[in-house]
Parts: structure tokens; C-alpha cells; sequence
């Protein structure tokens, strides 16, 4: 991963959620991987959901749902007096002009009109207050609310409050008939400036890439003369920003007609190369330098320079390991030594030799929620995408979980999800005679080991706990309600995943597209090597360059170990990512036989035929599939075993070429909604439709150990295991057959006469 949904906050919980990306941006492993927003218009710059860079420096105008993560068609508002609200925030490269929120919504008929409406806040502060007449409340409602933008900050929260009332005289708080619902189709519209920013490296990452925005980010590179070394930095660059974009995602376009007209841009230049309009710095070694523009005063030219390709790629490196360190218009980049990375240890990933804290992975101010129907609490949780779930159902969680404490607790629950599949109900007050209860001896406290299904546990999965309380029973006239309960998962609670193996069957797609793996397998990809042919394009190394953001976005961490190359020498150990377009003459053409076939279409078996295919297949071969013996129409992504080391692993994305491929590739890597399609071992894209045409896995990659294996292997091949246990019979037999038969000889000696004649010597 699929992730969390944690735009709708209360008020305390998004000034928790702002402190926290101020912090440390820790929403990059709780959001999901597209915030679907919507283009209403203006300059082409400001698409849907996304923000580019390389745009006209005008006025834009772009839209982003009030609930841009959840698919729900609504959400509620519910009682005398609730509100809930949403974070966004105003990126540092940009002045708001106007800002209006598009409501659309609907609410009860039972509301009295003269006591109940809906107010509209901004940061605290009621902006407008909307009435609820009783002739509209069987339709859907739109209106247009203009925000006051002199008092946006970095990052705000924008609430609704629900005021309603039912009757004139007493009335249950909680009674049914008081909700107002929000579409799906509420947005908030921005009118944005570009603003000019100082050529300052010290404020890197901004503007290439600003954490208030939660939008899609594109850029621009500038490439020069791309040689291999120089691909290597741009790839770094590249996975760079996908880590820092995280759920947001990249999409990176390669500028070959020179400066952009507007926006910014990342430049990878080398030596006696000029930028016309641009005051180069000298170059004395790997260098780093912000400059303007010549064409948009408002925008801003990353340059990563050296007086050779090795010194442009230190200087790759040392922006991406240390721009926090970076202050000045240039720098004279230090050479920065990457520390060794270890398999499966990327910062995104759940580690596997320790148990987690929960509150690694979500900020403790998340893991609270108040009243009596409080939002869930969600956690994104991402896993190495090759843990063996063989012989292992259940991971152990020890869930500790706090909530105030009443009278009764008859029917209150606390449920665990798993991607919005139900895992386990808690029923609150069953564990306070447990041992966690007896330690502490606080009421409300309570601790609990939750197994969670390893198959739900994907590489990109959410986790949810929700905490269900019910209705209190109001008498007319009982006096007022307060609703004081609070709930909360607390942050020691910790999920276990020693002792899983790391083993995967192979080719699987599926995992290349959600994890990048095998490359992600060395969070520095270290041991991948990605394969250009000589003739590649702009729109084919934009390609690379998209995979590797991708790659960067699931990780966590810039690719400072990647290889770039044209030509197949030195691949040994190595997994490769194979670019090329289908006319190529090089490696794809010598590698072609090893690509999947589209599997024919199959018809049920009778027994007999499945019998006969059971006993004449040979246990100890591997499925070997039909080799691609005619071209896929569109763009295809294939796996197969590397020909060069077995156990290691290629893909190749091929296909068209031109802008097509560039495109096909974006869409698989980030559309959701064909996400399932997206498997196997041989994927297509033809008119927007992801097909897989070839499940065959042919080979394996980690292992299980001396023993598992060997229990694996027999699992899997009944027929040997049918024959051990036979030799093993007929051993057991002919042994017992020996030993019996050596006895009642020694008891028939013994009886004989001849035992009993006396012994004439003595």
C-alpha cells in the first residue's frame, strides 16, 4: 500500500495533525496515494489533483474535495451540536486571491428551521452561518460560501457545525432525526498567484516540493547530454522527490526544448554547458545552485552541477541526503558517503527484527478521539511485499486501548479493520481482570492480543480501530447531556513480525507496481541496475525517471545506489529494469524468448485430464511459459527470471514509444481503480484499461530456511511425499520383519537340545 483516511479531523486533532507535518511530515505513510482533486477551470497549470510546476506564471484556479480520500458518497454530521473539519494548506510559492467553498449537502426534514443551521468555520473563527428551511430538506442543496483570505496561514482547518433541534421542547441530543449529510462533490476552489521566492537553497525542499500542498507534484528536468552517470543523478533526484511526495506521487516530464517558459525545474548540467538568461556559478567540484527563471520570474531553476558526470552525481547525492543542511544561492556540495543499507530496512517499511510501536506509526495526538461516535482511528502500515505467509495465518498485535470509563458497558465494542475488512470485536471492560489491568490498576486501561490475518497485510494496508458506544437512554426533560468519553489506542501497543520469513514466488507484478520490488528490496537500490537502450528518448527516460520516483514514494529514500547502463556487461547479481520501446535491437530483442506469452484462453478440465497433468509433470522443474512470440498492442509490463543470475528478477516496460509509453506507465503506477488488474507477470495498457494477460511464476526468491524448505517442497509435490512415506513403510517393515525373525530364531536356539547337553570341559 489500501491507506488511511484521515482528512475529517476535530479541531485539536488537525492542529495535532499541522504541528506534526511541520515536524516531520508524518502523513507520508497515512495518506493515500491520490487526493483526487478536481480542475474547475483557468490555466491549464492547476490539473485535477495535482500541481505542476512548468505551467504559465497567471492566475490558477484549481479545486480539491472537502474529502478527497474517503469513497463514501457522504459524510454526517449528527447531534445538537457536531462539527468536523478538514486540514489544507496554502503552498510557500503562492499568493490566494480568492478562496470559496462549493457546498453541496443535504439534511433532515425534522430539523426546526427556526432553531437549526449550519455554520461554516475558518480556523475557529464563523465565517457564515446556513440555514436549514424546512422546503429544501428532501433535495440536495448547493451553495457558494466566500472565504476571507487575509487570514489564511500555512496551514488551516476548515470546519462545519451542525446546531439542531427537533422539537421546542425537550429533546434527546442524540435523537435520530438530527444529521445534516455532506457530498462527495463539496470542494474547496482556489484563486492562486505564484509568488516570487529568493534563490536561497535553504529553503529546499520548496518550491520543487512543498509539504502543505497535497496534490500530485510534477516537474521538469533538464538533462543535457544524458549519459549514464548523469541518468544516475537525475534517477536519485527523481526517487528523492517521490520519497518527500510519499501518498501525494510524482510525475516527471523531461524539458528538451530547453528552460521551460515557466515554473520551475531541476537541471542537470555539465561542464562547458551554458543555460541562455541563467548566471552559472564556476564550477570547482560538485555543485549545487538556485537560480530565477529567465522566463518566470516566479519560478526557480534547481542546478546540480559538476565538471564531470562522477562530481554531478556526488552533487545528486548530497542533495539528497542533505538539503536541510543547504543555505545560499550556491553551494560547493560535499561529497557524502551513503551508509550501507541492509535488505528490507527502508524507512517506510515495518521492520522485521523487532516488534513496532503503534506510535512509530501515526503521531499521538492521532490515536485519541472523543464522544460517544467517534471517527476511527487509521494508520497506514506498509510491509515487505515478500514476507511468507506459509504455515503463518496471524501476526500478533498486543493492542493497549484507553476510554473512559462508565457505569455500564453493556454492548460497547472496540472493533479492529484491516482495510475496511472486519479482523476482531473487543468488548470494553472484558480485559480489566487481565494482566495489564492487575499491573497498572487504572480504570480504562486494558490490553488485549489481537491476531491479524498476514493474507489482509498487504504491502500498502490500513490499519483501523474503531471504538462503538451506545445511544444513552434519555428520558423527556432529563436535563442535559455531557458527553465527556474519550477513546484512544495507546502508542506502545506493538505489532510483532519476527520470524517471517522472506519468501515469494515470482514474477509478480502486482508487487512491482505497490512496493517496487525486488528493486525496493535495498532501499538504496544497490543491487538493480536499470537498462536504457542506446537510442532512448525523452519520453522513455521519463519513463525511468517516473519508476524511479515511485520507487523513491514507496521506500522512503533516495536511490543513491542506483546503475544506469546501455549495455548488458557487469549484470551478475544484480535486478534489472529493462526501458526500451518494442523496435529495439538490443536487449529486449536478445531477451525476447524469456517474456510470458498472453495465457490462452481455458476451458475446465475433466478429473482425468487433471490426474494425467498430476502424475507426468516433473516435481523438480520449474513452469517455464511460452515465450512472447508476437508483439502486445500498447504498452506491456513483463517478469521473468534475470539470464544471467538465477533468483534474480526483470521487468521490462516496452511497448510504444513516445509520449504513449510515458503516459501508459503513469497510469499504471497511479491509478487505484485498475490497481487489481495491475498483476502477474504480463500486463498491457490499451485506451486507458489495465489487462493481465499471464499469471505464470516460475521461479522463487528468499528462502525459508533448511527445514521449511524442505517441509514447502513436500506441500507442494504430495506425489514425493506419497513415495517417501511408502519407502519409509516398506523400511519400517523390512526391519521389524529382520528384528522379529532374529528373535524367534534366538528362542528357538534356546530350546533346542542341544542348548541343554552338558558341557564336557567343565
Amino acid at each position: 500500500m489500501r491507506t488511511p483516511k484521515r482528512s475529517w479531523l476535530n479541531l485539536r486533532s488537525c492542529l495535532a495533525a499541522i504541528a506534526a507535518s511541520l515536524a516531520c511530515a508524518t502523513w507520508a505513510q497515512t495518506e493515500p496515494a491520490n487526493p483526487h482533486g478536481e480542475s474547475v477551470g483557468g490555466s491549464a497549470g492547476w490539473n485535477a489533483g495535482s500541481y505542476d510546476g512548468s505551467k504559465p506564471a497567471s492566475t490558477r484556479q484549481y479545486a480539491i474535495r472537502l474529502d478527497p480520500y474517503s469513497n463514501a458518497p457522504q459524510w454526517d454530521l449528527r447531534g445538537v451540536d457536531a462539527r468536523r473539519g478538514v486540514a489544507f494548506g496554502v503552498r510557500e510559492d503562492q499568493h490566494i486571491r480568492g478562496l470559496t467553498l462549493d457546498l453541496a449537502y443535504t439534511y433532515s426534514s425534522a430539523l426546526l428551521e427556526n432553531l437549526s443551521h449550519l455554520n461554516v468555520l475558518l480556523n475557529g473563527g464563523v465565517i457564515a452561518t446556513l440555514p436549514l428551511p424546512a422546503r429544501s430538506a428532501t433535495s440536495l442543496n448547493r451553495t457558494q460560501i466566500d472565504l476571507p483570505v487575509a487570514g489564511l496561514e500555512p496551514y488551516n482547518v476548515l470546519e462545519l457545525q451542525l446546531i439542531g433541534h427537533y422539537t421546542m421542547g425537550c429533546e434527546n441530543p442524540l435523537h435520530q432525526d438530527l444529521w445534516v449529510s455532506i457530498d462527495q462533490s463539496s470542494k474547496l476552489v482556489f484563486d492562486a498567484e505564484p509568488r516570487a521566492l529568493p534563490d536561497d537553497l535553504g529553503i529546499l525542499p520548496v518550491p520543487f516540493f512543498d509539504a502543505r500542498d497535497l496534490r500530485m507534484q510534477k516537474m521538469a528536468f533538464i538533462l543535457g547530454r544524458p549519459s549514464d552517470r548523469r541518468l544516475e543523478a537525475a534517477g536519485i533526484l527523481a526517487s528523492w522527490l517521490g520519497a518527500l511526495a510519499s501518498y501525494r506521487g510524482t510525475e516527471i516530464s523531461i524539458a528538451s526544448e530547453g528552460i521551460p517558459s515557466s515554473g520551475h525545474a531541476i537541471i542537470v548540467l555539465g561542464p562547458n554547458e551554458s543555460l541562455p538568461g541563467v548566471d552559472l556559478p564556476s564550477i570547482q567540484g560538485p555543485t549545487l545552485a538556485m537560480r530565477t527563471n529567465p522566463n518566470d520570474l516566479t519560478g526557480k531553476l534547481l542546478l546540480v552541477m559538476g565538471r564531470d558526470d562522477d562530481e554531478i552525481r556526488k552533487a545528486a547525492v548530497s542533495l539528497a541526503l542533505g538539503a536541510q543542511t543547504l543555505s545560499g544561492p550556491t553551494v560547493q556540495a560535499k561529497d557524502i558517503q551513503a551508509e550501507p543499507r541492509k535488505p528490507y530496512d527502508a524507512p517506510n517499511w515495518l521492520p522485521t527484527d523487532r516488534p513496532v510501536y503503534l506510535g512509530e506509526l501515526l503521531p499521538s495526538g492521532d490515536m485519541t478521539v472523543a464522544g460517544f461516535d467517534p471517527p476511527p482511528i487509521s494508520m497506514g502500515v506498509r510491509l515487505p511485499p515478500d514476507l511468507s505467509g506459509w504455515r503463518t495465518l496471524t501476526v500478533p498485535m498486543d493492542l493497549r486501548y484507553r476510554y473512559t470509563p462508565l457505569s455500564k458497558v453493556e454492548d460497547s465494542t472496540l472493533v479492529v479493520l484491516i482495510n475496511q475488512q472486519f479482523v476482531q470485536e473487543v468488548k470494553l471492560g472484558d480485559s480489566y481482570e487481565g494482566a495489564w489491568g492487575a499491573l497498572t490498576q487504572v480504570p480504562g486501561i486494558a490490553s488485549q492480543t489481537i491476531p491479524l490475518p498476514l493474507p489482509l497485510l498487504e504491502s500498502q494496508a490500513q490499519l483501523q480501530f474503531q471504538f462503538k458506544y451506545p445511544t444513552p437512554l434519555r428520558t423527556e426533560c432529563g436535563g442535559s447531556m455531557l458527553d465527556t468519553r474519550h477513546s484512544g489506542i495507546d502508542p506502545q501497543s506493538t505489532i510483532d513480525l519476527t520470524g517471517l520469513p522472506h519468501h515469494m514466488a515470482m514474477p509478480d507484478l502486482a508487487a512491482f507496481r505497490t512496493a517496487g520490488f525486488p528493486y525496493s528490496r535495498m532501499a538504496d537500490l544497490s543491487e538493480s541496475v536499470v537498462l536504457l537502450s542506446q537510442n532512448a528518448g525523452t519520453h522513455e527516460i521519463a519513463t525511468f525517471l517516473t519508476i524511479l520516483g515511485k520507487i523513491g514514494q514507496t521506500t522512503g529514500y533516495p536511490a543513491t545506489g542506483l546503475t544506469v547502463r546501455r549495455e548488458a556487461n557487469d549484470l551478475e547479481e544484480k535486478d534489472l529494469l529493462l526501458i526500451a520501446t518494442d523496435d529495439s535491437t538490443g536487449i529486449l530483442a536478445r531477451w525476447r524468448d524469456h517474456i510470458p506469452a498472453p495465457a490462452p484462453e481455458t476451458t475446465q478440465s475433466d478429473w482425468w485430464t487433471s490426474l494425467k497433468r498430476f502424475f507426468t509433470t516433473n516435481p523438480f522443474s520449474h513452469q517455464t511459459p511460452l515465450p512472447l512470440t508476437r508483439p502486445v498492442n500498447g504498452v506491456y509490463v513483463a517478469g521473468f527470471e534475470s539470464p544471467v543470475t538465477s533468483g534474480r528478477s526483470v521487468v521490462v516496460v516496452a511497448g510504444e514509444g513516445g509520449q504513449s509509453m510515458q503516459e501508459a506507465v503513469q497510469f499504471m503506477l497511479f491509478d487505484d481503480d485498475q490497481a487489481q488488474e495491475f498483476q502477474g507477470s504480463l500486463v498491457s495498457v490499451r485506451n486507458d484499461r489495465i489487462e493481465s494477460l499471464s499469471t505464470a511464476q516460475t521461479y522463487y526468491v528468499g528462502s525459508l530456511g533448511v527445514f521449511q524448505s524442505v517441509l514447502w517442497f513436500l506441500s507442494d509435490h504430495p506425489g514425493i511425499l506419497f513415495v517417501i512415506f511408502l519407502v519409509g513403510a516398506v523400511l519400517t517393515a523390512v526391519v521389524l520383519y529382520l528384528s522379529l525373525r532374529a528373535r524367534a530364531q534366538s528362542r528357538l536356539l534356546v530350546g533346542s537340545p542341544s542348548a541343554h547337553q552338558p558341557n564336557d570341559n567343565v
